[in-house]
């Protein structure tokens, strides 16, 4: 009675969560440049960005804290996640996630995502020399929890506290993310819907920011390849912004017995990245992921991942 009632309370909060979502963004919704904490757009570790961020349905390790919270469910009992990313001129961004199992069949998840905008020039007015310089920062972390609702179906949520620096200015806001990530009746066949980034407002002064809200819906497809031990995986996801059009993500990975990957994916409606590409080695308990994003004529992107299983 005990696992059915907490079956029900999970079920529950999901669809309490969805019915917020939904009401927030028909109320809330504006146009580019309407959110702040910006930082939480640009996806985190090697591997999702290297297949277009479609990810939601095929998160099972550790850095499912930060796409789908319900992935966890799917990964290892205990895992450790780490990844660096530097993104155009002096930005980039470090995060960090740790896996372990708690009593009545939950798994946990702790995560950190650190931002970093770089050195900038302090100036008050239209001055030659600067006043001197400041390093805009976000700082997010959180807590994460995903259980198995049944056999095929997992449900998870992740809490997140952020902090943002801006000069002397500072702010603070709460967010959560929701999933869930089913097994299909067709084998190899996941589908996945992630509500990230509800919560409350920024607030600078007495004007309030909206986080970037999104809804992503996804499915990923596995299947083994004739030749022994080689898998291929697409992946495909709609996401609806609460301050863009809403735009598609597709990927692949090729797996070559589970030791060497290689992705590939493509990304609609942003105007400076489309195509993205990246490899993978794996070696023993430990997978190291790399993804290149080039971003039109601002530059190129480049993120290093480790992932490593207990």
């Amino acid at each position: 009675m005990k696992a059915v009632g907490l079956k029900r309370l999970w079920g529950t909060a999901l669809a309490v969560s969805v019915a917020i979502f939904a009401a927030a963004q028909s109320a809330g919704a504006g146009g580019v440049g309407t959110t702040s904490l910006n930082f939480l757009k640009v996806g985190v570790g090697a591997r999702p960005a290297a297949m277009g961020s479609a990810f939601s349905a095929l998160s099972d390790d550790a850095s499912a804290c930060f796409w789908n919270p319900a992935g966890l469910a799917d990964g290892q009992a205990r895992e450790l996640f780490f990844t660096h990313h530097r993104w155009i001129a002096d930005i980039s961004q470090s995060a960090a996630s740790f896996t372990f199992d708690v009593p009545r069949g939950v798994r946990m998840g702790v995560s950190m995502n650190y931002f970093s905008l770089g050195e900038l020039e302090r100036r008050s007015g239209n001055t030659v020399d600067p006043e001197g310089t400041f390093t805009p920062a976000d700082l997010g972390l959180g807590v994460s929890a995903a259980y198995r609702l049944s056999e095929m179906v997992a449900a998870g949520v992740t809490f997140r506290y952020l902090h943002e620096t801006l000069d002397a200015e500072t702010a603070d806001a709460y967010l959560f993310d929701i999933g869930i990530k089913s097994h299909t009746m067709i084998p190899g066949l996941t589908a996945a819907i992630s509500v990230r980034n509800l919560g409350t407002q920024v607030k600078y002064v007495s004007t309030g920011y909206d986080a970037p809200r999104v809804i992503a819906i996804g499915a990923a497809y596995r299947s083994r390849l004739p030749w022994r031990s080689n898998w291929l995986t697409l992946t495909a996801e709609i996401e609806s912004p609460n301050d863009n059009d809403t735009r598609l993500a597709v990927g692949g990975e090729y797996n070559f017995r589970d030791f060497l990957y290689g992705r590939a994916g493509y990304r609609s409606g942003l105007e400076y990245e489309d195509f993205s590409f990246g490899l993978g080695v794996n070696y023993l308990r430990l997978r190291f992921d790399y993804a290149f994003v080039p971003y039109s004529d601002l530059g190129n992107s480049h993120r290093f991942s480790f992932v490593y299983g207990f």
